[in-house]
């Protein structure tokens, strides 16, 4: 009798539960979420975004990310002829001019004829090369310098990234941006595959303009939000800020180029419209990729937004 008693309001308590479980009625097996719930997620999304914004803010994130856009826009040079000549020296120099530009167009919203002189000036002597090697070492990786710094200005822990710390994840950006680059040789790889299979053109233009771009592009973000903090972060909220920074990257760079072909920045900078257009390029990803270093560092719950300016940086443990 007891037995059949504890069965009896076992089985009540499951009635009560499922009862009780909010939603709407059970289609197929799934449980769909109700009205409310939704509400209280979209809240939930709307208050981390504006968290993260207000950090952004606070931590003097557009200063941050105009260091890393000056660098970025320093790098892209150096990184285009040094690729050029080395790539030249295995293959065909035409097949690697060919490459390396359409690499370039996929994310740089520039004219066409700006990057083709860029790769026009390639060296030609061994010591020009050597130059533009070191320029792309001291120039590109100081970008990624100055987006470990500024990660862990978002994350409150500044103090635990020492000098020699420093120099190894930035020679470790480095070395994932120059692999990346070979993921996106053998997609091309892929691309030609496909096109010889007979996929049209439109196709072809998805997967290798945006698809495979969009790809490398929250790879590297992934790795920088999942190791570039001096703590623990879990896969799933660095692929988050990832996934949003992405998002804000590729729709800047389509905004930009709008108004490049537009010619809105003809009047104020005249023959410099182009660069100018890069160098507004360079802020925006600047911007966009810090941010998304202070959502996932929301996610985690290392911000609590009525922290004061004072123990926001604290260099306490």
């Amino acid at each position: 009798m007891a037995l059949a008693l504890h069965g009896g309001m076992g089985t009540a308590e499951r009635r009560t539960r499922t009862r009780s479980t909010p939603g709407l009625p059970i289609l197929g097996g799934l449980h769909l979420p109700s009205v409310a719930s939704v509400k209280d997620g979209a809240v939930a999304v709307a208050r981390t975004a504006w968290t993260a914004g207000h950090i952004f803010i606070d931590d003097q994130g557009l200063s941050w990310a105009g260091a890393i856009g000056l660098f970025l826009f320093l790098s892209v040079p150096p990184f285009m002829v040094a690729t050029v000549y080395i790539g030249s020296s295995l293959w065909p120099p035409a097949a690697v001019e060919g490459f390396v530009l359409e690499q370039v167009a996929k994310y740089l919203p520039a004219e066409q004829g700006l990057v083709n002189g860029i790769v026009a000036s390639q060296p030609e002597h061994a010591g020009a090369a050597a130059l533009s090697l070191g320029l792309l070492l001291f120039s590109g990786s100081r970008a990624f310098a100055a987006l470990t710094s500024a990660i862990n200005v978002m994350w409150r822990r500044v103090d635990r990234l020492t000098f020699v710390w420093r120099q190894v994840l930035r020679l470790g950006m480095l070395v994932v941006a120059l692999l990346l680059m070979g993921v996106a040789a053998l997609g091309e790889g892929l691309v030609g595959a496909v096109s010889a299979n007979g996929a049209d053109g439109g196709q072809l233009w998805l997967l290798d303009w945006q698809v495979i771009p969009t790809a490398l592009l929250a790879a590297f973000l992934l790795v920088a939000y999942r190791f570039l903090p001096r703590e623990p972060v879990s896969w799933t909220h660095a692929a988050i800020g990832s996934a949003t920074a992405t998002a804000g990257v590729r729709l800047a760079q389509a905004a930009i180029g709008l108004v490049g072909e537009a010619g809105t920045l003809r009047t104020p900078y005249g023959d410099l419209a182009d660069v100018a257009l890069l160098a507004t390029w360079a802020l925006v990803v600047g911007i966009v990729v810090l941010y998304g270093a202070a959502l996932v560092a929301v996610l985690e719950g290392k911000r609590p937004i009525d922290h004061e300016a004072d123990e926001r940086f604290s260099r306490g443990g």
